[in-house]
């Protein structure tokens, strides 16, 4: 007994160390590439209609990213999840592309996040010191949890709620308990270090919350199903217009999909307004601060130019624009309710989060360390319910679904020899009529899906 206490206070000091080593450099590297990124949408914004160089842009990121070394390109969430899940490293090629062409695709205008990168960032260097440290898989994967933990703490300054983020993303329905403490470290790490350096954050503490009452709580329940809504939305037109666009590439060329897909948002951004290009953060800012939209499909906007980015090539994250939708359909969604606008626009930011990725529990919390501890009992009410409206569905495809989250009624995923390298088969999803009919037809359209690589 007395033995095995020891080996487990050896075993917490070992990755007390370690995560606060993988904190400190993610951090700076969080720091590095936020600062860049600022810099650079600074400069962008002194150059009238900005966004007229996408369609050559979408591209040129397109050929460097899908051409250029075919074999590394885990430079999305999803392909990190998938990675981490398979137990497989990621390369220091990844790492730059996923760093350096989502600055292109957010500066010149492409609808997409600064997480991915901070995440694929994360998880590749934690790699990297697992590899040179000759650690075995299960440590290794240990390791790159906790990156993607510092990556998403780092850039979104959420410690706690963005280390959870890296843990429940994985496995819906399990987290990774025996690497929470470390990857909390590592989140908090991140986080005071990349706040040292400067980076300002998203903090828009409520200073009108109604008291809790009957009335309230089934306005928060329609709000919280409304905002699974808009999460199946997001997941479905993001589906479609990858779909599209694959065909288009398959039967044109490459540049016709990218110049299609950056006509559409040129056409959105001189049309409509460019509050809906780019990282978005104005379109955020706006209704957390209680102003009103600056349109009621400003969140149908959003998820238009994201999808569309990403289909046509585009690089980054999705968080970010998540945050957006949520944001901007809260807002638009107040006046109907009669509730503050700026709660609603920051419950929509969270909810919309929980529901598209599957991720209530570190989104209840995020909101805590965003809005202020006064919004949790109606944040964790919208996110539980936004999260059970989206039912099996996900914006990360990698991302594996247990029973026990009570999303999956075919069995959980069964590990085979656990705590060594885990092979997992992945659950089947239940079809209705008219999935079955489109899964068809695209095979119909597309017999070779392989012809235009998405982000996975």
């Amino acid at each position: 007994m007395l033995t095995e206490h020891k080996s487990n206070v050896i075993n917490i000091i070992k990755w007390f160390f370690l995560a606060t080593g993988i904190g400190c450099i993610v951090g700076v590297l969080d720091a590095v590439f936020l600062k860049m990124l600022d810099g650079a949408i600074k400069f962008r914004n002194t150059i009238p209609m900005f966004y007229l160089g996408l369609p050559f842009v979408l591209y040129g990121v397109a050929l460097l990213a899908r051409k250029v070394a075919k074999r590394d390109k885990d430079y999305s969430t999803d392909a990190v999840i998938n990675k981490i899940n398979s137990y497989r490293p990621i390369s220091f090629i990844s790492i730059f592309k996923g760093f350096t062409l989502s600055i292109v695709t957010m500066v010149t205008g492409g609808s997409a996040g600064k997480e991915a990168p901070c995440a694929d960032v994360g998880a590749g260097i934690s790699s990297i010191i697992a590899r040179v440290f000759r650690m075995n898989l299960e440590d290794q994967r240990k390791m790159m949890i906790c990156g993607v933990s510092a990556g998403f703490a780092g850039v979104f300054g959420v410690p706690i709620s963005g280390a959870l983020f890296g843990l429940e993303v994985l496995w819906v329905g399990h987290i990774f308990y025996e690497v929470m403490f470390p990857a909390l470290v590592a989140g908090i790490t991140a986080f005071q270090v990349t706040s040292f350096l400067g980076v300002d954050y998203i903090y828009h503490p409520l200073h009108f919350v109604p008291v809790f009452s009957e009335k309230f709580f089934l306005k928060m329940i329609v709000a919280g199903m409304f905002f699974g809504l808009v999460s199946i939305l997001f997941i479905e037109i993001s589906k479609f217009v990858r779909v599209l666009f694959r065909y288009l590439a398959l039967r044109t060329r490459l540049f016709w999909a990218c110049a299609a897909g950056g006509l559409v948002l040129v056409a959105i951004g001189y049309f409509v307004s460019p509050l809906y290009l780019g990282l978005g953060m104005p379109g955020i800012d706006m209704v957390l601060s209680g102003n009103p939209p600056a349109s009621p499909f400003g969140f149908l906007y959003k998820i238009i130019t994201t999808s569309v980015t990403f289909a046509a090539g585009g690089i980054g994250g999705i968080v970010t624009p998540i945050f957006f939708v949520g944001a901007q359909a809260g807002a638009m969604l107040a006046d109907f309710l009669h509730v503050d606008s700026a709660t609603l626009a920051a419950l929509g930011l969270v909810a919309v989060l929980a529901g598209t990725a599957n991720t209530p529990l570190s989104a209840s919390i995020m909101a805590i360390e965003l809005f202020g501890p006064a919004i949790a009992p109606y944040a964790t009410v919208a996110c539980v319910i936004s999260f059970l409206v989206t039912g099996q569905q996900s914006i990360y495809p990698s991302q594996r679904i247990s029973l026990d989250s009570g999303k999956s009624a075919d069995g959980p995923s069964m590990p085979i020899d656990y705590g060594k390298r885990l092979q997992h088969t992945k659950i089947p999803y239940r079809k209705t009529m008219f999935k079955q009919a489109f899964k068809q037809m695209v095979k119909h359209l597309i017999p070779n899906p392989k012809g235009f690589d998405d982000e996975k």
